[in-house]
């Protein structure tokens, strides 16, 4: 598929793309709101993130390496295993977009807003919308799969060869950038605004 193509593909599960942002919107949404109802909750949500302090101790490299593995695997989990009637994708997606919302309540109201965008922006301007994309790309998966069962025909199978592509042609090598910014541009950002 050239990179028209996969545009055009794109264009044609802009529903399910669309979908994924709102949902992934309300549930920061109401994370935020939830951990400023109580703030026992953003404790509890920061004390749980400072049990992956330990990587802080390794190499650079293979720092990088951690954080692209955790994020290229929930992508590829969210993406072929969308095919479990798009379940998987949606735990992903509305578990991550509810811990941002916590975190990003905690973070404003210790550090402030720029310290905040400092620690997401330079790394998640990659890194946010490909895992989004990989989400919408299982929903489709999911939702396809449904037809199939329900008696209609789709191609599946050509759909999730399109799935496995982008994984492969776009998803793995902008997670491995987006590592790569988390892990040497990221923590300089949060130092300046610090």
């Amino acid at each position: 598929m050239s990179f028209k193509d996969d545009l055009a593909y794109l264009k044609s599960i802009r529903v399910f793309i669309g979908i994924t942002v709102l949902v992934f919107l309300a549930t920061a949404v109401m994370g935020y709101f939830a951990a400023a109802a109580d703030s026992e909750l953003a404790s509890t949500w920061m004390q749980e993130l400072e049990m992956f302090k330990w990587i802080l101790s390794l190499h650079p490299l293979l720092i990088m390496l951690a954080i692209f593995l955790k994020n290229f695997l929930a992508c590829a989990m969210s993406v072929l295993l969308g095919l479990g009637f798009g379940l998987v994708p949606l735990l992903v997606l509305t578990s991550n977009g509810f811990m941002i919302g916590v975190v990003s309540y905690s973070i404003i109201h210790k550090q402030g807003l720029l310290y905040l965008l400092a620690g997401i922006v330079p790394h998640g301007i990659i890194e946010l919308p490909t895992v989004l994309l990989g989400i919408s790309l299982g929903f489709r998966l999911g939702y396809l799969l449904a037809l199939t069962i329900l008696g209609e025909k789709v191609d599946l199978a050509g759909e999730t060869r399109i799935a496995v592509h982008f994984l492969v042609k776009w998803f793995l090598p902008l997670l491995f950038l987006a590592a790569a910014i988390e892990t040497f541009i990221t923590p300089f950002a949060m130092s300046v605004v610090a």
